[in-house]
């Protein structure tokens, strides 16, 4: 944690030297660029929001795009498999149909309800959370995605406990930190997600690990600031390059008193660890 510290030697030389205070024009001034200084204040912090809030829209929107064509593919071997059903009258025809209907049908439901996971973000209500469920419902939309990219997921999840927070909104940062990891590795590799309890038992740590592009110290260091993105706009799915989601991603994260923690090499990848408290 950086500390200032406000030195007040000047004001304690001046009574030491016996200047009376001044109370005329130079104090009123004094007053004017503070109360002018208070109102930019108010108006960067509001400005700042606008920005968050434009980036959670936008991650919704991205969502919308991914949601329905994960959905559409999801209908589409529904329809098929129950035509197959009822053109075929045998009965191991129509099990093997009923069997792909019912496992189209229920990552249907998935998606739904990671929809309405991410339509809860909003609220900044908190509430038990176990962490591996949301990593399973944010996988749910981007599981075709990475089959596309040859991006292998692998998982090590240790038993931890629930901790307090938003399901929602630490599914968009998951989504967020995955979609950038996909990014990362162009010619495919690995995207490990890794569940583990924090080593003083006090929290959970979630870390995203890629095999990708890497990142410099200069990029590490600007890479949670608005408008700072390596990316000259979104790919060919239509996510990233806006420069805002690391920022959303990371006030997300200090809402929930956590903590982010970087680690990366280039040309070799990048490990981002989130540890969240258990109360």
């Amino acid at each position: 944690m950086v500390m200032r510290e406000v030195t007040t030697r000047g004001a304690e030389a001046g009574r030491s030297a016996g200047k009376p205070p001044h109370f005329g024009r130079e104090a009123a001034e004094a007053m004017s660029l503070q109360a002018e200084r208070d109102e930019l204040a108010a108006e960067v912090a509001a400005l700042r929001r606008q920005l968050l809030d434009m980036q959670k829209s936008a991650g919704l929107g991205e969502l919308l795009g991914t949601t329905t064509h994960e959905f559409n593919n999801a209908l589409t071997t529904i329809l098929n498999y129950a035509k197959m059903g009822l053109r075929h009258k045998d009965e191991p025809t129509r099990d093997k149909a009923l069997n792909r209907i019912l496992s189209a049908s229920t990552k249907a439901a998935k998606i739904t309800a990671s929809v309405l996971g991410m339509a809860r973000s909003r609220s900044t209500r908190l509430e038990p959370v176990g962490i591996e469920a949301v990593i399973e419902d944010a996988l749910v939309l981007l599981e075709r995605e990475m089959m596309k990219y040859r991006v292998q997921v692998e998982r090590e999840f240790a038993e931890v406990p629930r901790i307090q927070g938003n399901p929602g909104q630490i599914q968009q940062v998951l989504l967020n930190l995955m979609v950038n990891a996909r990014q990362a590795m162009d010619g495919g590799g690995r995207l490990i997600l890794r569940l583990a309890a924090a080593p003083n038992g006090q929290g959970v740590d979630l870390t995203v690990r890629d095999t990708g592009c890497g990142m410099t110290p200069e990029v590490m260091r600007r890479m949670f600031e608005p408008n700072f993105s390596t990316k000259a706009g979104p790919d060919e799915t239509g996510k990233g390059g806006s420069g805002l989601g690391l920022a959303a991603c990371l006030e997300i994260i200090e809402g929930h008193r956590g903590r982010v923690r970087v680690e990366s090499t280039p040309g070799k990848g990048t490990a981002i660890t989130i540890r969240f408290p258990l109360g």
